[in-house]
């Protein structure tokens, strides 16, 4: 994980992750528990609150030709930190909102 300010938003510092073939629904949960200086295993911190692992795995995956797909991204919140999980595998993780607690950066429950 890299800090990278050129792509702060606002007070939200951006960070880069370095993913080459690591799986997202790996090292996305890392890198937000290293921002968030909390564990991720966590039990209030479970990446499938907030999205399918097996769908953020598979989103990505090369067309039915074989092709690799290039273009397109995932955004969501977890912790309170924004995600971008890129085609292009230049995932960014932005901090979390200055102005929520800590209370409130947990993934709501599933009903």
């Amino acid at each position: 994980m890299e800090r990278e300010p050129s792509l702060d938003r606002g007070e939200r510092p951006a960070y880069r992750i370095a993913t080459d073939a690591d799986d997202p629904a790996v090292s996305v949960p890392r890198a937000v528990a290293a921002i968030t200086d909390c564990e991720p295993t966590d039990e209030e911190f479970v990446l499938y609150d907030v999205i399918d692992p097996d769908a953020l795995r598979r989103l990505f995956d090369d067309r039915c030709d074989g092709r690799p797909r290039t273009r397109g991204r995932v955004v969501f919140e977890l912790r309170g930190c924004r995600v971008e999980v890129r085609a292009d595998g230049n995932h960014v993780v932005h901090g979390p909102r200055p102005d929520v607690e800590e209370s409130e950066t947990v993934a709501p429950e599933s009903a």
